[in-house]
């Protein structure tokens, strides 16, 4: 890495020539720049600064449309808002990919979009990760290169953050990083007087004082370093034009370490150097409270390595959830990439099942265990929810943790849970977790052919799936490809090592409840079926049996307001539940008529169980009726005498007395 000379202090920072593996550096630690291969990109004015400003605060992230609408345009969006805030992604990815950056730089998402950097790409990001190397170096006891990785970490900044953008997101954002510059130069400094550069940091410190004359620490650094340059008359100066800022604007009198520094230096005592730069490292003994790696996990690389980028991010805490029906492998998914980011978090992993569908535990019996696991003496825990969080956070403000919250249900009161610092949150739940400020979240559903059959074959052996490679296939695809049902089927399959696939097969498609077969022992997907649909309404549970008569791959929502018997709004309302209990999901692709649903075949097989037995007879013939009608009123085309006519296709109808 190449560096100009610079002075920490200066104002305005010389520029460093930061470089990474992509060769892309976004810079907003000052004016926003994109530097691509060496060179400087144009990037329009107004709406595009502002798209890309807010894009890169939430690096990694997906930011919805609405969020871009209301940066751009505050108050009053035109009616084209979003169409403009497309144009601008659009001319952002025509510039970026013309000067050679990926095409993929900038991803669509559902509902918004995401710029995908590396792990130095943005200018802050490198700052921090600079900033914890420095703080690695002084606590080992390595000062010089401390400070060197110190000077390193505050040339990034070029003057304030975003500086040619203007309005409230620009004002809080000069104000975080200005105070993030200003914590890491006092740590600097105080490097620089461990290291006994008192005379040369006196031209550094006196200015900065002289214009926050109420930073007591700033204070006590020029003191320092004022008395250990035998100038003790001019130490006291300070101090006295220090306390009387003090009192004047606040009423206060200077701190307990201020005032004990003053007393030391009015008695000629030898004063210490700052506390910060001999910090204890950290202990060998760190929690490590995950369960146990999953041997015989198979599939998800791509997600796995997603959701490892999201969590190694820099910066604020990181919250990543992952969201899906029941049996999905949630968990197994989230104790796999946490054990793979091991050497990422070296203050250790957190673990909490959090029992979101059973008996929720307390958020402050969970903070209970966190801080009993991180040192914290039993008599220390207060006794109230907001004090041990507060105190959770004060604990977790210098750590790298990585915390990971099992089965997080929406009424669990989880931003207790949350750390600050440095650390990163994973989650696992059955429902959508976005409330929760910053998060980004996964949804999990059954895995690809591939990687169910592979998982299948880790189960019962390789060469037995090879034999049978497509009786393998239709096995997974009867477990809907979820991964709980797979490892019940393997579970099955081994205890019957000399029967073939062939006949698993024929005992899945010929049972009348096919639940039953896929669950064995804790391997139940019966059971977490069930604890799903107890949550929802009644009304919600008698579309989703009714719905799941229909044969249609994708039912339309005209299907769902034909069988639902209630307004169209109740309905919508009905489908959002069960969109978001993930016992239906939302079908890709866009289509005229509205959204489309669709189920997991397996989720579709153990609503049609239920429906036989709940429903009746009767109710499954007008269900079956109302829909074939839906579906026949939608697609017939308006009466015109001079077409033939055409014989109406029926859809394919599930009727409940075949069950």
């Amino acid at each position: 890495m190449q560096q100009k000379a610079l002075s920490p202090t200066s104002g305005l920072f010389t520029e460093e020539t930061h470089r990474n593996g992509r060769d892309i550096s976004f810079r907003i630690l000052g004016p926003l720049q994109v530097v691509i291969g060496g060179n400087t990109v144009r990037v329009g004015r107004n709406r595009q600064l502002t798209v890309l400003a807010v894009l890169l605060l939430n690096a990694n992230k997906i930011v919805p449309v609405s969020s871009l609408i209301d940066a751009v345009w505050r108050a009053e969006p035109p009616a084209t808002a979003d169409k403009q805030i497309q144009t601008c992604v659009w001319r952002l990815r025509n510039a970026f990919a013309a000067a050679g950056a990926p095409v993929d730089l900038i991803e669509t998402e559902q509902g918004g979009y995401r710029i995908r950097l590396g792990a130095e790409d943005l200018d802050a990001d490198a700052f921090e990760k600079t900033v914890r190397r420095a703080r690695d170096l002084a606590a080992a006891g390595h000062l010089e290169d401390a400070a060197d990785e110190y000077q390193s970490a505050l040339a990034l900044f070029r003057g304030q953050p975003l500086a040619d953008l203007s309005g409230p997101l620009t004002y809080t954002v000069a104000a975080h990083w200005e105070e993030r510059r200003f914590a890491v130069l006092e740590e600097w400094l105080d490097v620089g007087l461990a290291l006994g550069r008192h005379a040369e940091l006196i031209s550094e410190l006196k200015p900065l004082v002289a214009e926050f004359p109420m930073r007591e620490r700033l204070c006590a650094q020029l003191m320092t370093a004022l008395y250990q340059s035998q100038r003790r008359a001019e130490a006291l100066h300070v101090y006295r034009a220090g306390r009387h800022a003090l009192i004047t604007k606040l009423g206060l009198e200077p701190g307990a370490r201020l005032q004990e520094l003053h007393q030391q230096i009015l008695a000629g005592e030898g004063v210490a150097p700052p506390p910060t730069a001999h910090r204890t490292p950290r202990p060998d003994k760190t929690p490590a409270q995950l369960p146990p790696r999953v041997t015989d996990f198979a599939g998800r690389s791509d997600i796995s390595e997603r959701i490892g980028w999201d969590l190694q991010a820099v910066g604020a805490p990181r919250v990543i959830a992952l969201v899906g029906c029941a049996g999905s492998g949630k968990t197994a998914l989230a104790v796999h990439v946490g054990h793979s980011l091991q050497q990422h978090f070296p203050d250790g992993q957190l673990y909490a099942d959090l029992r979101g569908q059973s008996e929720p535990v307390p958020p402050q019996e969970v903070l209970r265990g966190f801080l009993d696991a991180l040192g914290v003496p039993v008599q220390r825990i207060p006794a109230g929810l907001a004090a041990r969080a507060a105190l959770f956070r004060s604990v977790t403000a210098s750590k790298r943790l990585l915390i990971v919250l099992d089965d997080v249900s929406e009424s669990t009161r989880y931003e207790a849970l949350l750390p600050s610092g440095e650390s990163a949150v994973l989650c696992t739940g059955r429902t959508s977790l976005l409330k929760i400020p910053g998060l980004t979240e996964y949804c999990l559903d059954g895995l690809p052919g591939n990687e169910a059959v592979d998982l299948l074959a880790s189960l019962v052996g390789v060469e037995r799936v090879f034999a049978e490679v497509d009786s393998a296939r239709r096995i997974v695809d009867l477990c809907g490809r979820l991964p709980l049902a797979i490892r019940a089927a393997g579970a099955r399959l081994r205890a019957r090592p000399r029967h073939s696939l062939r006949s698993f097969v024929d005992r899945l498609t010929g049972s009348r409840d096919r639940i039953a077969e896929l669950s064995i022992g804790s391997l139940d997907m019966g059971a977490r079926l069930a604890s799903t649909l107890d949550q929802l309404p009644l009304g919600g549970y008698r579309l989703w049996l009714r719905l799941s008569l229909c044969e249609l791959a994708s039912i339309p929502e005209y299907v769902a307001y034909a069988v639902a018997d209630r307004p169209e709004e109740d309905t919508q309302r009905l489908l959002d539940q069960l969109v978001g209990q993930h016992l239906l999901t939302v079908a890709p692709g866009e289509v005229a008529d509205g959204p489309q649903y669709a189920f997991n075949p397996l989720v579709r097989d153990h609503a049609r169980q239920r429906a036989e037995a709940e429903l009746g007879a009767a109710i499954g013939r007008d269900v079956a009726e109302q829909i074939a009608d839906a579906v026949f009123h939608r697609r017939e085309p308006a009466h015109d005498s001079h077409r033939p006519y055409r014989r109406r296709e029926e859809p394919t109808v599930y009727d409940s007395q075949a069950v």
